[in-house]
């Protein structure tokens, strides 16, 4: 049987990583194959591309230059990481894929949604997720997290509360327009909570597959 490709978007401390983990530990539980993993990252290279996007400010950065990393380590990512375990048969629960380009480099710094999606066909083709889980939460809930976070904060951890409106609204305007593998889950209240709601998804939508 292929593998699965699930993907979680949303803004900064709507609880990604988090979810990505419980999940990932689910479906181990369960029998399956699975592999965690990120963008910008992955494997070697996509980590080192990593590194230097961490080590920059956003500010700092053409964000032609920065669009041109950040599908350089999707690339790597995708051609040595996610494609063989798909192929393999892994669920694999990735941190962040395409649709982050489009919120952080499409909506916040501009880079046209056409030179983005033709970058995409470059590297990807027509590759798209199974499934994308995005989480979505009141912008002054993710700021709140993110003081609580032990971790030194980045440029987007900093965002003023209407960047952070702006990053939102992109995530659900991406879940609009790939409505056909997009679905977003409420992740205010406890971390268990948002999890019962995205396992009845991924349920729904995934794994009455394994039968077939």
């Amino acid at each position: 049987m292929k593998g699965k490709f699930i993907v979680f978007e949303g803004g900064e401390g709507v609880g990604k990583s988090t979810q990505v983990s419980l999940l990932a530990q689910k479906l181990m539980d369960m029998g399956l194959k699975v592999a965690k993993t990120r963008e910008p990252g992955g494997d070697v290279i996509g980590e080192k591309i990593r590194d230097v996007l961490k080590t920059s400010e956003p500010s700092d950065m053409d964000p032609l230059c920065e669009m041109l990393l950040m599908f350089a380590a999707r690339r790597d990512h995708f051609v040595k990481l996610i494609k063989p375990l798909l192929d393999d048969g892994y669920f694999v629960i990735c941190d962040r894929f395409y649709d982050s380009s489009l919120v952080y480099q499409g909506v916040l710094r501009n880079v046209p949604f056409e030179d983005i999606m033709s970058l995409k066909k470059i590297t990807i083709g027509d590759f798209e997720p199974d499934l994308t889980i995005v989480l979505d939460v009141d912008s002054n809930v993710s700021i709140a997290r993110l003081s609580t976070r032990n971790l030194i904060p980045d440029e987007y951890d900093l965002m003023k509360k209407d960047k952070h409106d702006l990053v939102r609204s992109g995530f659900l305007k991406t879940a609009e327009i790939f409505s056909f593998r997009s679905v977003i889950v409420n992740a205010a209240g406890s971390e268990q909570k948002v999890f019962s709601r995205i396992m009845k998804i991924v349920q729904e939508r995934l794994l009455y597959m394994i039968r077939d």
